[in-house]
């Protein structure tokens, strides 16, 4: 059947995708309705016509799925919780279906648990990166437009802090009192270009990325922040100078306060800075790590590898027992961060390394366990390759990215037996759900 644009159909919606848009098929042809809910029924207007697919909008909806609920947030734009439309109990049978359907695709054989959640679902995250932008001549923040660069207002945000708004508002009071200058990303001019903040359980780091060296902010400007949000204990700047969409650029300039940040995580105190990587849910990274301890039950007289390790969080949390732990990554200030989380926890075994997660290989031979935390694009060859010539007894793999992890356990499954997977549901209301697998050598 050949769709032409601005057509009319009634429809049942069967599924959703992990972008929260809803789908239908008409005459075997894939619709994407967004908007939708499954088993919603409802009249739909084609508003794309492509070859393989169609994407459409609900005119009118006629019976509504009994999975749809009335959206907590008022900000429509931002897309970034795609799921607040819909029951909690439908997200979790959701995303355990994509995890499903992600090894299918890539033809692996695994046992997918229900997804493990743990805390509430909103004010979870514990990092937020607000972009700065300028209308009628004052300066404001928000989020960016699904899939633009194009800056969204708002008051408040359900799954951040109530505080960060409140932080990022008085920086922009000031900014707009000294005559500040919000980072336009098609001139390449303005000053200031993102306002970062990241939460511990001991206070509140506040970072302003700037396209400059320095702000025309006084130290009674940064003073008085602190002073109206007792949480703040430092404040920073981060030099950003290039023609980017890359948020943060590598210097960070301290102009108040301490612009380290500590948080308690599974009963340890862990230092964390701005440039280093932290699970932005407390309290389902708590959960995660307490099943990751459980499946890599790491002994007394073995050698733990850490790859992607962070400021050394989950290889101190789940193998702080070991003989002998081995932590690489490739950020200099997470790598003194974990130096600095081992010294503050007494851990005497923790050994920290900086550089790609290949140079394992040169640093250690034959360790009885690899743990393995990558970002969303999985592993390299090089890393796999690595891992393979290490040989480890053990690999246990927490990813954010089902997709990928899919791909990486087909790729080493010549060498390793898996037979569970266990999706936590890390970002509640958004698409991602993380997982850890415990594989083992054959």
């Amino acid at each position: 059947m050949i769709f032409e644009k601005d057509s009319v159909f009634t429809v049942k919606i069967t599924d959703m995708t992990n972008e929260g848009v809803g789908v239908c098929r008409i005459d075997d042809t894939v619709v994407f309705v967004i908007g939708s809910v499954t088993e919603d029924v409802c009249e739909i207007k084609i508003i794309k016509a492509a070859k393989s697919y169609c994407v459409a909008v609900i005119v009118r909806l006629t019976e509504p799925s009994p999975y749809r609920v009335d959206p907590e947030c008022a900000v429509k734009q931002c897309g970034g919780c795609v799921f607040q439309n819909i029951s909690y109990e439908y997200e979790l049978k959701l995303k355990k279906s994509f995890v499903e359907t992600a090894f299918k695709k890539a033809g692996v054989d695994i046992q997918v648990e229900d997804v493990i959640t743990a805390g509430g679902t909103s004010e979870y995250r514990n990092k937020a990166q607000f972009p700065v932008f300028e209308k009628d001549g004052k300066i404001g923040f928000g989020f960016f437009a699904k899939r633009t660069h194009r800056a969204v207002a708002f008051e408040t945000c359900r799954i951040n802090p109530e505080e960060f708004s409140k932080i990022a508002q008085t920086v922009c009071d000031i900014a707009n009192e000294r005559g500040v200058t919000a980072y336009d990303e098609n001139t390449g001019k303005g000053i200031l270009r993102h306002i970062y903040l990241r939460k511990g359980s001991e206070g509140i780091i506040l970072t302003l990325v700037i396209n400059g060296r320095s702000l025309p902010f006084t130290d009674e400007d940064y003073k008085a922040i602190a002073d109206k949000h007792k949480r703040v204990t430092g404040i920073a700047l981060n030099i950003n100078r290039k023609n980017t969409n890359v948020i943060t650029g590598e210097e960070y300039v301290t102009v108040y306060g301490e612009t380290t940040v500590y948080d308690k995580l599974c009963g340890m105190i862990f230092a964390v800075s701005p440039a280093s990587f932290y699970q932005v849910n407390h309290e389902c990274c708590e959960a995660l790590y307490n099943k990751a301890g459980e499946l890599l039950d790491a002994k007394q007289n073995e050698t733990v590898v850490d790859l992607y390790c962070g400021v050394g969080t989950v290889g101190l949390c789940v193998a702080k027992n070991a003989e002998r732990l081995i932590g690489v990554e490739i950020v200099p200030k997470a790598i003194e961060n974990a130096k600095q989380n081992a010294r503050i926890n007494g851990i005497g075994n923790a050994e920290f390394y900086c550089g790609d997660s290949s140079i394992v290989k040169n640093i250690v031979k034959d360790p009885d366990a690899v743990i393995v935390d990558p970002p969303r694009k999985g592993l390299s060859d090089d890393v796999i390759a690595a891992i393979t010539e290490l040989k480890p007894k053990k690999l246990l793999y927490i990813s954010c990215n089902p997709d990928t992890l899919a791909r990486d356990l087909k790729k080493l499954s010549s060498d390793y037996r898996f037979d569970t997977t266990y999706p936590f549901n890390m970002f509640p209301r958004t698409g991602h759900v993380e997982c850890v697998t415990l594989m083992t050598k054959k």
